[in-house]
């Protein structure tokens, strides 16, 4: 295995995984187990992978990343040419709706940041999804 098929392995089976202050940490569903000692072996190289992707504000979860080439043509008439800068953007965007500052946030509404991330490849989850409703 892979250091990349261990991640989708993760995500197909509806697990996480995750680097938290440097170290590995992952949530596996029932039966799963059979996963943890590939993932020790290749530790490093997961911990690689998944330090390459954008860091999260506070209160949001990473969970899938796979940036989609340039350009990426967005719902609302516009195209995207860097992607990863687009996606850094659109986080400190999201930071500032979820800490009510919506100026900073462009005025763009908490659901159309989400949408705006997921057209390039970031799909993220909030940890409370009742801010979402708000």
């Amino acid at each position: 295995m892979t250091a990349e098929t261990i991640l989708a392995s993760v995500r197909q089976t509806g697990g996480q995984i995750w680097v938290e202050e440097g170290n590995l940490k992952y949530r596996l569903p029932a039966g799963k187990s059979d996963l943890i000692p590939f993932m020790r072996e290749l530790k490093s190289e997961i911990l690689e992978l998944l330090s390459a992707r954008p860091a999260m504000p506070a209160g949001v979860r990473l969970v899938h990343w796979e940036p989609k080439a340039a350009p990426v043509r967005l719902s609302e008439c516009s195209t995207v040419v860097d992607v990863e800068k687009f996606v850094l953007m659109t986080l400190r965007q999201l930071e500032a709706r979820l800490t009510g500052d919506g100026w900073r946030a462009g005025n763009w509404p908490l659901s159309a940041l989400l949408e705006r991330l997921a057209a390039c490849g970031c799909i993220v989850a909030l940890d409370d999804p009742r801010k979402a409703l708000q």
